[in-house]
């Protein structure tokens, strides 16, 4: 099937323009002309999908204002080919604004809503096209994209939490990389020709120093080859199931850190299991939309049976009780919903509760990362100064 662009006017001359999909451009002359329209123009329409899909990313903030406006938008009234236009026009990005106006195309000629979100699934997220779905086939779209305006608020929120938490350690380490490459290619090399005028031998550990330097700087391409080698392999190692799986184990294992992506882990997974159970999704499609947002493999393999254990009447809280990485309060939590039918009601108290911990264990992270950050500059800046001063103590002996 070919998609064209057309413009043309109805029996009562009003202009319409849309995209209708036919096998030839005949066929699709031939489809307006029944639908009661005058065609003035007919073109093959350009695909956006493989211009912009690839490269379109929108952050949880962008989200949350699109999702906010387009909620107003069609609360107030407005039709939605007219919401998606309005919206196309405010777009800040010119990618974001030709998949709107795909959409809004595909609308205009008929299309359902989620159906035209659908060939943009590199766009928006797999919980906005299914949330979407739900939204338009209950007549409740407005109230659904307030919920996700909210939802993807908290997101943004917790995004900058992490953020704020790594940008002391970032900055920190960065300062001491400049002054370590300082000492290294400017204050060891001064010091090392005034000591050398002197007659003073130059130390062991301080040729040492300069030598790996030196060693450094003529066979970067071995370094830079060797640091590439490494993440290729990384990258290979932790693509195959058994590499992911050691890997997210790992990372949960951390002392702190891992304490941190467990909560935002659990903030997650019950803000979003709320979120599709509000909107009228049932239970396993809901299960199957959250496995598929999980990207530790550990918490996916729980979901996964926790939607096994639905399709057999089991419920969610005994699969998950079967995995350590959830702890007994939310299992508990997430029963006693089950058993007075007020589990969207508990997921969403959860979710409150974990955000909590989060703002904590990043608060606690920013304090721990502190005193390892020093600690771990301290011994290496230390160890330049050290190449620095010994010639100076020895010319100061020779003397």
């Amino acid at each position: 099937m070919i998609r064209y662009a057309y413009n043309g006017r109805n029996k009562a001359g009003k202009v319409m323009r849309g995209v209708i999909e036919a096998e030839n451009e005949a066929a699709a002359r031939a489809q307006l002309r029944q639908d009661g329209l005058i065609v003035t123009s007919l073109r093959t329409a350009r695909e956006t999908r493989s211009l912009f899909q690839g490269r379109v990313r929108l952050k949880a903030k962008h989200l949350s204002l699109f999702c906010r406006q387009f909620a107003i938008m069609l609360s107030t009234g407005l039709s939605l080919v007219k919401a998606l236009g309005l919206l196309e026009n405010q777009a800040a990005e010119p990618g974001f604004a030709s998949v709107l106006q795909t959409i809004r195309l595909d609308v205009a000629s008929g299309s359902s809503f989620t159906r035209a979100l659908e060939k943009h699934r590199a766009v928006f997220p797999n919980v906005f096209i299914h949330l979407v779905e739900a939204g338009e086939v209950s007549g409740t779209l407005p109230e659904v994209l307030d919920r996700l305006a909210s939802y993807y608020e908290r997101e943004d929120e917790l995004r900058k939490k992490i953020s704020e938490a790594m940008m002391y350690p970032a900055i920190i380490s960065s300062v001491a990389v400049v002054m370590v490459l300082v000492l290294l290619f400017v204050v060891l090399p001064m010091l090392v020709r005034n000591f050398a005028s002197f007659g003073v031998e130059t130390p062991a550990i301080t040729m040492a120093v300069l030598n790996a330097r030196d060693w450094t700087v003529q066979h970067w391409y071995v370094v830079v080859g060797l640091i590439i080698a490494l993440i290729l392999l990384w990258r290979y190692w932790v693509s195959t199931p058994p590499g992911r799986r050691m890997r997210d184990r790992a990372l949960l294992a951390l002392p702190a850190v891992g304490e941190l992506q467990k909560m935002v882990i659990f903030s997650r997974f019950c803000r979003t299991l709320a979120l599709l159970l509000n909107s009228g999704i049932a239970m396993i499609p809901t299960l199957q939309v959250l496995e598929r947002l999980m990207d530790n493999v550990v918490v996916k393999k729980a979901v996964q049976e926790a939607s096994r254990g639905v399709e057999r009447g089991e419920g969610i809280s005994a699969p998950l009780s079967q995995h350590r990485v959830f702890p007994e309060m939310l299992v508990q939590m997430v029963s006693v919903g089950e058993e007075t039918g007020n589990l969207e009601t508990v997921l969403n108290q959860l979710a409150d509760f974990y955000d909590r911990e989060v703002n904590f264990k990043v608060a606690s992270l920013t304090k721990l990362l502190e005193p390892v950050v020093m600690l771990v500059l301290a011994v290496v800046v230390a160890f330049i100064l050290i190449s620095v001063y010994l010639p100076m103590m020895q010319m100061v002996t020779a003397i």
